[in-house]
């Protein structure tokens, strides 16, 4: 706990810092005023951050801003080709599977990009961590906006997708964003959650990566969820599975969606997203001396 009282010196107006041990639970008070009363100078800054990187990781490329796009493109197009080829069987009933297997990638794209993306804000910021004093919750709002970015771009796909395979454009359509948005918000919640392990210890990270490959098949992203079975149950043990079915039920129509489970889970991301800034703005010090930069 920090008090400040005034210098006795008539010729300085410095004032004199006295530190004293503090509870925990003050730690945690004390973030939370400074992240209210910071939030405009880390929006600022957070936007200033997201256009720098944006730049600089698209400087030097040809293809520029179209390697947002491409990797979505590339998995879709794998499965497009493995199931025309029937070496594998994928039952899409009246809808053409293309458009299933590039919607599921696109809302999969939105949470395996923001928890990636999330995962490295401080490997990104090591450099500046010790060395400037500013606002870190910027590095999570940059981290956010850069998310949008990768997910919106790849999202583009489906716009002259789905009239080139002749699907019924229908006002459920505009619902989609909305599964989509909560896709990014469960990814950036569930990555930023172990921001503060994962710093320390680099196999949290790996672990991110290698799970991220393991639920990509035990989310319905290149097929249609199970109507009934065990799979069905696994399945919908994954937080992502709700969204991204209902996404792609309000988009395509093709399976049975479930809304009243996607806004739950729309608004549980967002509460584990905001304890988890006030955690990581309370952690933050400790993990910088640790990690030695």
């Amino acid at each position: 706990m920090t008090q400040e009282l005034p210098s006795k010196k008539s010729a300085e107006t410095l004032p004199v810092r006295i530190i004293t041990p503090h509870s925990g639970l003050d730690a945690f008070r004390d973030a939370w005023r400074s992240l209210v009363a910071d939030f405009s100078k880390s929006r600022e800054l957070g936007w200033r951050l997201f256009i720098r990187d944006t730049q600089a990781s698209h400087r030097q490329s040809i293809l520029g801003y179209l390697w947002l796009l491409l990797p979505s493109l590339a998995t879709a197009a794998v499965w497009i080709f493995l199931n025309d080829q029937q070496l594998v069987r994928i039952d899409t009933g009246n809808t053409p599977y293309p458009l299933i297997v590039l919607s599921g990638t696109v809302l999969w794209t939105a949470f395996n990009t923001s928890v990636i993306g999330m995962q490295s804000i401080l490997a990104e910021a090591r450099s500046v961590l010790s060395k400037i004093s500013f606002p870190h919750e910027a590095l999570i709002l940059s981290a956010v906006a850069k998310s949008l970015l990768n997910s919106v771009v790849a999202a583009l796909v489906l716009i002259p997708a789905i009239p080139f395979y002749g699907h019924p454009l229908a006002p459920e359509m505009l619902l989609f964003p909305f599964a989509f948005l909560t896709l990014v918000v469960l990814g950036c919640a569930c990555g930023l959650a172990l921001v503060p392990v994962s710093a320390l210890y680099s196999d949290v990270g790996r672990g991110v990566q290698l799970g991220l490959r393991f639920g990509f098949f035990v989310t319905p992203v290149i097929f249609l969820l199970p109507s009934d079975g065990p799979s069905r149950t696994l399945f919908l043990c994954n937080p992502a599975t709700a969204p991204l079915v209902t996404g792609r039920h309000w988009l395509l129509n093709s399976e049975t969606g479930s809304p009243a489970l996607t806004l739950v889970i729309f608004m549980v991301s967002l509460l584990v997203m905001l304890i988890s800034t006030v955690i990581f703005k309370v952690t933050i010090p400790h993990v910088i001396e640790r990690m030695n930069v």
